[in-house]
């Protein structure tokens, strides 16, 4: 499969069909592969385009437009989230390279807030019925795009994805996944992110129709699907069990397949979307920016018990394990498929773990006979939070340069299955708590949302092991009596 032919090919065959869905509009593959090829040909005739462009969209339609028209003019789109601070943008962009940034309106004042020119992404308002394909001198192994993934420190881990990489792991998990061209998929999360970004360009590729608001707001989410009914969803289980919780039921009685991935899907949850059909199927997969797809499961309705992921490796990926211990057969997961990144660009922070063609990022693994794997967690004290890689490293350093004493973060799952991120600081009892607005904005210039904490919690001492160690397994629970706390968001 050959992305910009595959796109091409939709247009000429289906152009009426929709291919992106917003809150705001439709386009079509006519008007996609228009819109794509007119900015395309900009991009290859601007002399101050180098190998990469920032892209830079909320809007769904927009993001499309943007991916496809680079990689029909054969640049890298390096893909920039529209929740960063202007801080990190700026830094980002002038760190990686990208003078100038493809943007929908929404962007268009970022842009010019960080210093950066912006390049409007617009669809073609004349539509073309037969654009030539247009030509590209980009191979297989030529840069795609540049995604971001979390880091320990507050240095971008830029992960290089190859056009064939992704090319590949669409070719061999499409199936598996339930994408089709007549699949309507509804993604409730941001695009930006790799599990709504990998969705947009499956999708396209096989010519369905893509359904997204660009973020999370179930006011958006119930207008799509009262006029489109999507037989498919993917999205992280957070947005799965939102979904659940504040769409009416039957808006998506239509669904017959639910893709998660990011995070553990709990049985609970995976009971619920099953209780929605008899012939739904609900897949989990296992995998990461820098591999793409490793392994999945099918959720079953007779299943009883939590367990970890324990699953199938895609056809054409190779697992073997580094430091294995002999008594329970588990190791560091090593990883060799066409699907690999290429690994992080040496102009960030990060280095892969190599062995020969296979790469590592400190998942703890055990191997089964039958090319099934179980996957135990990773290794460098990385959380998941609401299908964000989240490393409290990171956090605490923010924290401290805010002027908190000992930060200590950790998550706490709450009744409703949402995960809250908790810091514990350490504040003498006679001084006052720090003004919470100040403290968030603060925070703000340094991290994204999703990785501020939740709640703070002051204690003027730590409880304390035997050792003399600060017992942080019986720190007190967010929702106990006597604390001293406040609410950051």
């Amino acid at each position: 499969m050959n992305l910009a032919s595959q796109l091409h090919q939709h247009a000429l065959t289906r152009p009426d069909h929709p291919a992106v869905i917003s809150s705001s509009q439709v386009i079509d593959y006519a008007t996609l592969y228009a819109s794509s090829h007119d900015l395309a040909q900009l991009l290859q005739t601007d002399p101050s385009i180098g190998r990469r462009i920032g892209l830079y969209c909320s809007d769904p339609v927009a993001l499309a437009i943007g991916f496809h028209a680079c990689l029909l003019a054969g640049v890298s789109a390096m893909i920039l989230d529209p929740s960063w601070p202007a801080e990190k943008l700026r830094n980002t962009l002038t760190q990686f390279g990208s003078p100038k940034v493809l943007t929908d309106q929404l962007g268009e004042a970022s842009m010019a807030a960080v210093g950066h020119t912006a390049l409007p992404v617009r669809p073609n308002s004349e539509r073309a019925e037969a654009v030539p394909l247009l030509a590209s001198q980009s191979g297989s192994e030529s840069e795609l795009l540049l995604i971001f993934t979390s880091g320990s420190t507050g240095s971008p881990k830029a992960v290089v994805r190859t056009r064939g990489s992704w090319e590949q792991s669409i070719n061999h998990s499409a199936a598996i996944l339930g994408a089709s061209k007549d699949s309507k998929t509804l993604v409730p999360g941001p695009l930006a992110h790799g599990l709504g970004l990998y969705a947009m360009v499956e999708s396209v590729a096989l010519g369905g129709t893509l359904v997204a608001p660009g973020r999370w707001r179930a006011d958006k989410v119930r207008p799509l699907l009262q006029t489109t009914s999507c037989n498919r969803l993917v999205a992280v289980p957070a947005l799965v069990r939102l979904l659940m919780q504040q769409i009416p039921l039957q808006l998506l009685s239509g669904l017959r397949h639910v893709v998660t991935g990011g995070e553990a899907l709990s049985l609970e949850l995976a009971q619920q979307v099953l209780g929605l059909s008899n012939d739904m199927t609900c897949t989990e997969y296992f995998g990461s920016s820098e591999h793409s797809l490793i392994a999945y499961r099918r959720r079953s309705i007779e299943e009883t018990g939590e367990s970890p992921f324990t699953g199938t490796l895609f056809a054409g990926v190779q697992a073997h394990l580094h430091a294995q211990n002999p008594t329970d057969g588990t190791g560091r997961l090593m990883i060799r498929s066409a699907f690999n990144a290429t690994g992080y660009d040496p102009l960030g922070s990060g280095q892969l773990e190599r062995c020969e063609e296979a790469t590592g990022i400190g998942d703890i693994a055990r191997l089964i006979p039958g090319d099934r794997i179980q996957i135990l967690g990773r290794g460098g004290d990385m959380m998941n939070i609401n299908g964000n890689n989240v490393y409290p490293a990171e956090i605490s350093t923010a924290l401290e340069a805010a002027g908190l004493m000992q930060p200590l973060v950790q998550a706490h799952l709450i009744a409703s299955g949402r995960t809250l991120l908790t810091a514990y600081v350490l504040h003498p009892q006679q001084q006052p708590l720090p003004d919470p607005l100040t403290l968030l904005e603060a925070l703000r210039e340094v991290l994204p949302i999703y990785k501020i904490p939740h709640e703070l919690v002051f204690l003027s001492s730590w409880p304390l092991l035997d050792s003399g160690k600060r017992d942080i397994r019986n720190l007190p629970a967010p929702p106990s009596t006597g604390l001293r706390k406040l609410r950051l968001r």
